[in-house]
């Protein structure tokens, strides 16, 4: 699971994989369905049994 958020927490969207592929894609839309904003976001990697890795992103014109 990847959880993406505001500087300020705030969660952006969730992005839930089931499947063993070594990668996962974004639609850059908020879970509301809004595009996403220019700025610096934080994400959250969750994989049940291997880890955890926590970092940030950016997102530019």
């Amino acid at each position: 699971t990847i959880r993406i958020y505001t500087l300020t927490g705030e969660l952006v969207d969730t992005i839930r994989k089931d499947d063993t592929n070594s990668y996962a894609s974004w639609s850059l839309l908020t879970y509301e369905g809004q595009k996403l904003a220019y700025g610096v976001y934080i994400y959250h990697v969750d994989v049940p049994g291997v880890g955890e890795k926590i970092g940030r992103f950016g997102v530019i014109k």
